[in-house]
């Protein structure tokens, strides 16, 4: 479901330095702007927030492929496929999972965290706007 991905903020050097190939991230918030509530909570069958036993990760692979994993405990409640690729040093195209799908802004926070944004997420939830604001925060995990 909602996850995501993470990389650098700028130039290319930098963003295949920071390691997105064959890395995984932890997508620990989905927010969309102005609603308040990390949408892993309800996207996320009993989705704990801060509890690091209820986790979705995100696997990019280097020939564009990446992949979403739900887990609760130890278990693995679902995995999914998705695509992704560098539009701009710092834009990239994410699909994953029905929930998310555009053209994402990648800014670095801080060493491990980055904040993947837009405005027009094609978020496949059946309601409209068809599209909507997302913010997805990560941290990297290796």
């Amino acid at each position: 479901m909602l996850s995501v991905v993470i990389l650098a903020f700028s130039g290319c050097a930098v963003f295949v330095d920071f390691g997105l190939k064959d890395a995984a991230f932890e997508n620990y918030d989905a927010i969309i702007p102005g609603f308040g509530t990390n949408l892993n909570t309800i996207l996320l069958p009993g989705y704990v927030e801060d509890n690091p036993d209820y986790r979705y990760i995100v696997k990019y692979f280097g020939n564009d492929r990446c992949t979403g994993e739900y887990y609760a405990g130890d278990t693995l409640q679902y995995k999914v496929e998705g695509t992704w690729s560098l539009i701009e040093p710092d834009l990239m195209q994410l699909q994953l999972d029905a929930f998310i799908n555009g053209v994402f802004k990648i800014s670095k926070l801080d060493k491990t965290t980055y904040l993947l944004e837009t405005n027009a997420n094609e978020h496949g939830l059946g309601i409209e706007p068809s599209t909507l604001p997302l913010q997805l925060y990560n941290r990297k995990i290796y």
